[in-house]
């Protein structure tokens, strides 16, 4: 009886205890998104905090793709797969310029580890769309003066390749800044989207 009465009295005590330690778990879950709220499944892209995850998958499988159709063409060396070639790396240059400039968002309030990592990711972001605009103007110098020379041809591939390598490292250090460092996810870290364009921000700005 006396083992009951304790566990009876320890009991609500620990109850009330575990509910007060998960309730920022519980409001977290019980918050509706905005698509909820709306009633649709799909979020419009005003929903987003930032247009710059819609956007930057682009960049990352055209400059890989046309690295790889680069290399076959070393083999082939047909004048069709140029063109080819040159659309892809094109394409791959405008969505890599638009993400790391058009769209991508101020941030404020990170910590240290992010900067770091954030830095990192401006750096090769920014390596990439040079690279990807040199290798598209290399392209086209090759369909139209130096037609299916193979020497030129290796030396388009090794600006592709760079420009490969470059938008791989942009896309890992970005994951690393969503998926650990938490940056992006709901908005969180983010400025304004009001506020692009108009000022820099305290810490970091595009």
């Amino acid at each position: 009886m006396a083992i009951i009465a304790v566990i009876a009295f320890v009991a609500p005590s620990y109850a009330i205890g575990l509910e007060s330690s998960n309730v920022d778990d519980t409001e977290l879950m019980t918050v509706p998104s905005v698509a909820m709220q709306s009633g649709n499944v799909q979020a419009d892209f005003d929903e987003f905090p930032n247009l710059h995850p819609m956007v930057v998958h682009f960049p990352i499988v055209l400059l890989l793709f046309a690295a790889i159709l680069q290399l076959i063409q070393l083999f082939v060396m047909k004048h069709t797969m140029d063109w080819v070639i040159l659309l892809i790396v094109g394409s791959g240059f405008i969505g890599a310029y638009v993400a790391g400039t058009l769209v991508h968002p101020d941030t404020e309030g990170l910590t240290e580890m992010a900067k770091k990592v954030l830095e990192e990711h401006d750096k090769y972001a920014s390596w990439t769309v040079w690279s990807s605009a040199v290798a598209a103007v290399m392209k086209l110098v090759s369909l139209f003066w130096f037609k299916l020379r193979r020497g030129f041809e290796i030396a388009v591939l090794l600006v592709m390749a760079f420009s490969a390598y470059s938008v791989s490292q942009a896309g890992h250090y970005g994951s690393q800044l969503v998926y650990i460092e938490g940056v992006g996810p709901q908005g969180k870290y983010l400025g304004s989207e009001t506020e692009e364009g108009q000022k820099e921000s305290s810490e970091h700005s595009h």
